[in-house]
């Protein structure tokens, strides 16, 4: 005859109360024995002090359960249990130790042996990360310290993921398939990335990826991932495919995501489930960057860049304050320090000052729309003979058009503020359009190009009567 145990897990570990599973134990198969284990443990609870009592708590669903479990790990993979349970509170203190990062006495611990999967996959490496933040790989393996870490991951999980059931996420994160690589700050679990490796196939399905909302837009997220890249490469993946839903799209197109699947159909149709409402993309890595690198990267090429950019100009100097107006003086354009070193020199204020009516509101209203105006012109299929000037080669068109225009010269006098009424505006479009048909033969394309876009400036204009009044 099975029965279940009841294995508490310390506090320390954050397991929400309202998690998918029981929030105090994990129910595995045992042998007959262990009924004797629980009806000891009930006999001796009421020697326990008060704060032991709280941890040790076993339901009374768990300790009259049948035999029949649905999922029964290998004998040799199961978690230990403590054959008495006067022997807990220790046993529970050392593993919280463990959880926070200190080695319990190896001794009083239920299993002396590392995680199977802390001595196959080292910690990531930490180049780009902070001081203060780790990776650690883990998958169900039987081991304690495997399973507090796997509930603590799962936890953050169901508080993040509120629209995925609960049970799902037990199922997909303690299942032996599946791998985790948690985000740890300190000795305290604030995300991870749980996924599903296929190594014949040479790609893994993202699972779940969250970061707890305590620790959000700190850029966490993108090392964790950058971190994830580097620890699949020694697996031989080349590929990650995930089901994104619409929120976190924006989050794994930052990531190198696509919605573009380049990878063939057969390595991965069959292998992973299609999710209503998500939209699948993928993310190819690359063997030939180091992600966890890449923000070193980007600072070298920006030092180089920059350093280029000194060896021929002199925006990097920085000049001192300006100190005339403090005794209401004036001070000459040409006497400020780094003017002239710019290029600036006394030709410009004649070409570029704007006269005083520019100030005027109804002016700059005017220039807005002008601006909008021209714009669309430029942006229209038909507007592609009259983008530029006509080329000086042609001189056969400058000698009978005697005063050209085209939509490029029409934005330079927009910008130096020449339009300071709409009547010119609207005289030099026409002047392009009346060019045109008056060069041009009726059946050519040139002209129904000038007739097509003279429609359509009239649309533009027809609607405000300020430009057409």
């Amino acid at each position: 005859m099975d029965a279940r145990v009841a294995i508490p897990l310390p506090s320390s570990c954050g397991i929400s109360s309202q998690s998918g599973i029981n929030s105090r134990c994990v129910g595995v198969k045992r042998k007959s024995s262990s009924t004797n284990l629980v009806k000891a443990g009930s006999a001796k609870r009421h020697k326990m002090d008060k704060g032991a009592r709280s941890n040790l708590s076993t339901p009374s669903h768990l300790s009259n359960a049948s035999a029949t479990s649905t999922t029964s790990a290998p004998r040799n993979a199961r978690v230990s249990l403590i054959s008495d349970r006067r022997k807990l509170p220790s046993d529970l203190k050392n593993a919280s130790k463990a959880h926070n990062g200190s080695s319990p006495n190896p001794s009083s611990s239920s299993s002396g042996m590392k995680s199977e999967s802390q001595a196959k996959h080292p910690p990531s490496g930490r180049d780009d990360l902070d001081d203060e933040i780790s990776f650690r790989p883990v998958y169900n393996d039987g081991q304690r310290s495997s399973m507090i870490d796997l509930i603590c991951l799962k936890n953050i999980f169901a508080i993040q993921l509120p629209k995925m059931p609960r049970s799902y996420i037990v199922r997909l994160v303690l299942d032996r398939k599946h791998r985790s690589l948690c985000l740890c700050k300190g000795s305290r679990i604030i995300g991870g990335i749980c996924f599903r490796p296929f190594h014949s196939q040479g790609f893994a399905e993202i699972v779940f990826c969250a970061v707890t909302s305590s620790e959000q837009v700190r850029g966490y997220g993108s090392k964790l991932m950058n971190a994830f890249k580097e620890h699949v490469k020694p697996m031989g993946i080349e590929y990650f495919l995930t089901y994104a839903d619409n929120f976190a799209i924006g989050y794994f197109k930052k990531q190198g995501f696509t919605k573009k699947v380049t990878m063939p159909a057969e390595r991965w149709t069959g292998y992973i489930k299609d999710y209503d409402g998500g939209t699948l993309m993928e993310c190819k890595i690359s063997s030939l960057v180091c992600y966890t690198k890449i923000r070193k990267m980007i600072q070298l090429q920006r030092d180089c860049v920059l350093e280029k950019v000194k060896q021929i100009s002199s925006s990097h100097v920085v000049y001192p304050g300006l100190t005339a107006f403090k005794n209401a003086s004036t001070l000459q354009v040409k006497d400020i320090a780094g003017v002239q070193e710019a290029g600036w020199n006394e030709s410009m204020v004649n070409s570029v000052a704007p006269c005083r009516d520019t100030r005027s509101r109804r002016l700059r209203r005017l220039q807005a729309k002008f601006g909008v105006i021209l714009h669309k012109l430029f942006k229209h299929e038909s507007s592609w003979p009259f983008r530029e000037p006509v080329d000086k080669s042609y001189t056969n068109y400058y000698e009978t058009i005697g005063n050209p225009m085209d939509l490029s010269t029409m934005e330079e006098r927009l910008n130096t503020f020449q339009y300071r009424e709409r009547s010119l505006f609207i005289a030099d479009f026409y002047l392009i359009t009346n060019n045109c048909r008056r060069f041009n033969p009726a059946n050519s394309q040139y002209y129904r190009c000038a007739n097509r876009l003279e429609q359509e400036f009239e649309n533009l204009i027809k609607d405000d009567p300020e430009i057409v009044s």
